[in-house]
């Protein structure tokens, strides 16, 4: 259930015909600012703050479609969110003119999912072995 609910949420980002940081100029000029003040180099720029982006929205993503898998599937999240993300893209270039979709965001997105997936299978490991050791 988790799963379809930050599905449904990511779909509505991605898929929604205007692009989400459209009319939002300031608000991406001050989270670059706080940045920037903060220590991140000046380097960092909106490509960098958007391809970020696109990696945290995939991690918890891929932390539930691991949780929602058996243990021995959970392998099954590496080939499905590159493929979900891959969709996006082909939908946003095909259905969306004013979404601009590129290879890059399939990277971010599988990047976000790939680390989602693999702290669940860390964890789960931790744990196993915490319980051996008792």
């Amino acid at each position: 259930m988790g799963f379809l609910v930050l599905l449904g949420l990511v779909l509505a980002i991605t898929l929604s015909p205007t692009p989400v940081d459209q009319g939002r100029g300031a608000w991406v000029a001050a989270v670059l600012s706080v940045l920037h003040r903060i220590g991140v180099s000046e380097s960092f720029g909106y490509s960098e703050l958007e391809t970020v982006s696109n990696i945290v929205m995939f991690i918890p993503l891929g932390v539930v479609l691991a949780l929602a898998l058996p243990p021995a599937r959970r392998w099954i999240g590496f080939v499905v969110l590159p493929l979900l993300s891959a969709v996006i893209e082909c939908a946003q270039f095909v259905v969306l003119p004013r979404r601009y979709s590129s290879f890059g965001d399939v990277v971010a997105n599988s990047i976000g999912g790939w680390i989602g997936v693999s702290l669940v299978i860390v964890i789960a490991e931790f744990v196993a072995e915490g319980r051996q050791g008792q």
